[in-house]
C-alpha cells in the first residue's frame, strides 16, 4: 500500500472529527490545525518512508504539535508522537492492536532479498514479525503497523477514541 492510499483510507474516517472540533486542513502531509490562543495545534499522519513490504507491510505515525505556524514540522513547536500522550491503558490497547497486526503477517520465504543483504539486516527484518512483549512507556516511539486496508481501519478506530484527550492535553501546553 502506498502512502497516497493510506491517507485516502484515513482521511475519510478522521475528517469528520476533526472538522466537528472546530480543525481545518493543514499543509504537508495528512493534517489539520486549529488556532487556540495564540498558538496553533497540529496533528498529522505520516507514512514512513520505509518501502512497502508485501510481507513486513508498513507503519505510520501520528503527531501532535502546539506551534506559532499552521505546518507540521514548524520550529519553534513543542510536539509529541501518540503514544507518548497515552494513558497506560490506552498504550496496552494500542500495544494490542499492533501484535493483531504483526499476528496477521505472514513470513517471507527463505529466498526474500532482506534475509541475503547481512546478518545485521536479517535480524532487523525478522523483527517484523515479532510480537511487541513488554508494554509501551510514554517515551517510545511507537509507529502504527499495517499490511492490509483493514488494518487501517482499525487504526482510524483506535485514533477516534483518542484524539479527544490528546488534542486536549496538547493544547494544555503554555
Amino acid at each position: 500500500m502506498k502512502a497516497a492510499e493510506v491517507y485516502a483510507l484515513l482521511k475519510p474516517d478522521l475528517a469528520p472529527w476533526f472538522q466537528g472540533a472546530g480543525f481545518q486542513r493543514a499543509k504537508g502531509f495528512l493534517s489539520w490545525c486549529r488556532s487556540r490562543g495564540d498558538a496553533y495545534t497540529v496533528v498529522w499522519c505520516q507514512v514512513s518512508r520505509d518501502a512497502w513490504d508485501a510481507y513486513a507491510g508498513a507503519k505510520f505515525v501520528v503527531t501532535f504539535q502546539r506551534s506559532v505556524e499552521p505546518v507540521p514540522g514548524a520550529v519553534p513547536a513543542r510536539s509529541e508522537r501518540l503514544a507518548n500522550l497515552l494513558q497506560h491503558d490506552a498504550r496496552e490497547q494500542l500495544r494490542c492492536l499492533q501484535n493483531a497486526v504483526i499476528a496477521g503477517l505472514v513470513a517471507p520465504p527463505d529466498s526474500h532479498a532482506a534475509l541475503h543483504v547481512s546478518d545485521s539486516v536479517t535480524q532487523w527484518y525478522r523483527k517484523k514479525f515479532v510480537l511487541v512483549a513488554e508494554p509501551y512507556s510514554d517515551r517510545d516511539d511507537v509507529w502504527l503497523r499495517y499490511a492490509t486496508p483493514d488494518h487501517v481501519r482499525a487504526w482510524s478506530r483506535f485514533l477516534l477514541a483518542q484524539l479527544p484527550a490528546c488534542v486536549a492535553t496538547v493544547e494544555s501546553w503554555a
